[in-house]
């Protein structure tokens, strides 16, 4: 049911910016608010509930509101960037704000007034791109998060385990692609004003993420690996049983 409604019925939603109807009335406070249960705040949400974690849902969309709720979600229609909604919902008891609008200029309009009004509310924030991610950062938000980032890693790891790699070498690898890319990130949104600079800045920072990646397989570069491999495992388990 979930394949279906992410491959049929999602895509069709989502795109509406104006509210058709009164928002409804938030019965509940939690300790985090997710905002905007899309493709991204869907399963975000699904995660954190399979976890334990209780969240309070918003959606500025009628028809993914009537669709989530007949799917077993309690989400609440409304716009999350007024300010009245947000105190309903509970952001000034609330822990964690995950900002996943659909839109970014919405999305960035929600975390403005988030931060002036809730300043003790911590914000998480979905970027759909790099460019993105550089206007969170001038903004002052720390958390960040590229929704493909993950996702193109966690593609490359299978690309490097069928070629031979051992499975925690590649997730390694990946980590460590992840960290240094979060600090190149934050050094060129400084710099992408000027094209030039940007440019030269960006094969610096290929540069130098290549030659750490490089340095890190080149120190120890086999340790634990086997103990990741599903077929090394089953063999320890096996003799292990004998």
């Amino acid at each position: 049911l979930l394949l279906v409604n992410e491959r049929f019925i999602l895509p069709y939603f989502g795109t509406k910016e104006k509210e058709e109807k009164e928002a409804d009335t938030i019965d509940e406070s939690n300790p985090v608010i997710i905002a905007g249960f899309g493709h991204f705040g869907s399963t975000l949400g699904r995660f954190l509930r399979a976890s334990g974690i209780r969240a309070t849902i918003l959606d500025n969309d009628s028809d993914r509101v009537d669709l989530l709720r007949k799917m077993g979600f309690k989400v609440f229609y409304g716009d999350a960037t007024r300010v009245d909604i947000l105190k309903s919902a509970g952001a000034g008891e609330a822990r964690i704000l995950i900002a996943a609008i659909d839109s970014p200029e919405i999305n960035f309009d929600l975390v403005e007034k988030t931060k002036k009004i809730f300043p003790n509310l911590t914000v998480m924030v979905r970027a759909k791109s790099r460019l993105d991610a550089y206007e969170l950062l001038d903004m002052g938000i720390n958390d960040v998060y590229r929704e493909s980032l993950d996702t193109s890693l966690r593609l490359g790891v299978d690309v490097l385990t069928k070629l031979g790699f051992r499975k925690y070498s590649a997730v390694r690898a990946s980590q460590n692609f992840i960290k240094y890319d979060e600090a190149a990130l934050r050094e060129l949104a400084r710099h992408r004003h000027d094209q030039s600079d940007y440019i030269f800045t960006t094969r610096e920072q290929i540069q130098i993420q290549e030659q750490m990646l490089n340095k890190d397989r080149e120190v120890n570069p086999n340790i634990n690996d086997h103990a990741w491999d599903s077929d090394s495992f089953e063999e320890k388990s096996d003799n292990g049983n004998n």
